[in-house]
């Protein structure tokens, strides 16, 4: 059931270039918290490889060293953050992140790329990735000005650096398992069949009302996250 809705999830950021970690991260949660963050990260990187392989002429190379920059910082915060909250307060946490990636999609339009920027970006979507898998949206904010191709392969490479830089920094610090790999091999089909499958249903998708349903969805989820966490 899992790899169904993994499947449907990938075709629509294949078909958008929209981040659905918005809309995985709720499910996964009300299943199990220890399917977050590294294990439903780990599964993802066979989207992004490919995604990043087959646009790599599109990638915008001329930002993404200072947005890396700022998301390996994130990494470090997000394992002193993990480490100092409790288990039971962990749903309400990713629920919070979710709800602050919805609004930063509603809110900010437009804005000119800067270095000072870039790093900040990084930092947000680093630190909130590596939490909750939901650094994305923060990465499609500072992108998305650009062309779709270009906001799709440019997002595809610096989340496949970001979440290989994060699962070692992690098993480092013990924080990534082997049983939690398994969960992520187990979860690997799904994206992988939708990244093969997209092609298909692409063009029946229109960017603006797909990005709506992403958010409408997050936003469900997340509320369902936080209130199961503080009636628990």
């Amino acid at each position: 059931m899992i790899n169904i809705f993994l499947v449907f999830s990938s075709i629509l950021q294949m078909a958008t270039g929209v981040s659905v970690g918005m809309i995985i991260v709720p499910v996964l949660a009300l299943i199990s918290y220890t399917l977050i963050p590294t294990p439903i990260i780990f599964a993802s990187l066979a989207l992004t490889i490919m995604m990043a392989y087959k646009g790599r002429e599109h990638i915008d190379t001329k930002n993404v060293l200072q947005i890396n920059i700022g998301m390996f910082i994130g990494i470090f915060v997000a394992v002193f953050l993990l480490n100092s909250i409790h288990f039971e307060y962990l749903g309400l946490v990713f629920g919070v992140l979710i709800l602050i990636s919805v609004l930063i999609s509603l809110k900010i339009k437009t804005f000119t790329l800067s270095p000072s920027l870039n790093y900040l970006g990084g930092l947000a979507a680093g630190t909130m990735g590596a939490m909750a898998a939901v650094g994305g949206q923060i990465l499609a904010m500072l992108f998305q000005n650009h062309p779709l191709e270009s906001i799709k392969a440019t997002l595809a490479y610096l989340y496949t650096l970001f979440s290989i830089v994060m699962l070692i920094v992690f098993y480092y610090f013990g924080q990534f398992s082997y049983s939690q790999m398994i969960s992520g091999l187990y979860m690997m089909p799904g994206f992988l069949i939708g990244f093969f499958v997209a092609p298909v249903f692409s063009p029946y998708f229109n960017a603006k009302y797909s990005k709506a349903v992403v958010l409408g969805m997050a936003t469900i989820g997340s509320l369902n996250l936080i209130y199961n966490s503080l009636s628990s």
